[in-house]
């Protein structure tokens, strides 16, 4: 059997994997919605495969979920947990992460909040143990 990809399969592959933030091609909120999602379906390790550079998009961190972030507190490189610090800091990115998870909790009804919820989990998680997203 040949398992060689083509050049599309393999840039499709790394679009979606390595480099999501790069599917952010238009400003819209549905598009945010969806690269959220799609990190919140990995597993924890998979999102060492994202490129650092990308945990500075609010829509990457909004779809993060607590055992990722767990995950990446214990394994990741320093320079993707100041990377997650610096965009939790900023005040764009909180905005942008709160409208993606509001809009994510509508999707699922009127009276969910689970993932505003999710977030308040994860970024207290990272206040518990800030030492770690540091050194």
């Amino acid at each position: 059997m040949n398992y060689l990809l083509s050049l599309t399969e393999e840039l499709n592959i790394r679009k979606e994997v390595v480099e999501p933030h790069f599917s952010f091609i238009n400003d819209d909120l549905p598009t945010r919605k969806k690269v959220s999602l799609s990190i919140n379906r990995r597993g924890a390790a998979e999102l060492l495969l994202v490129d650092n550079y990308g945990f500075q998009f609010d829509f990457i961190l909004a779809g993060l979920t607590k055992k990722q972030i767990e995950y990446i507190g214990k394994n990741a490189p320093l320079n993707y947990k100041k990377r997650i610090l610096k965009g939790l800091k900023e005040k764009s990115t909180m905005q942008g992460i709160v409208e993606i998870v509001k809009a994510l909790d509508t999707d699922l009804g009127n009276t969910t909040s689970q993932n505003q919820k999710r977030i308040q989990d994860i970024i207290q998680y990272i206040k518990d143990n800030k030492q770690a997203f540091q050194s």
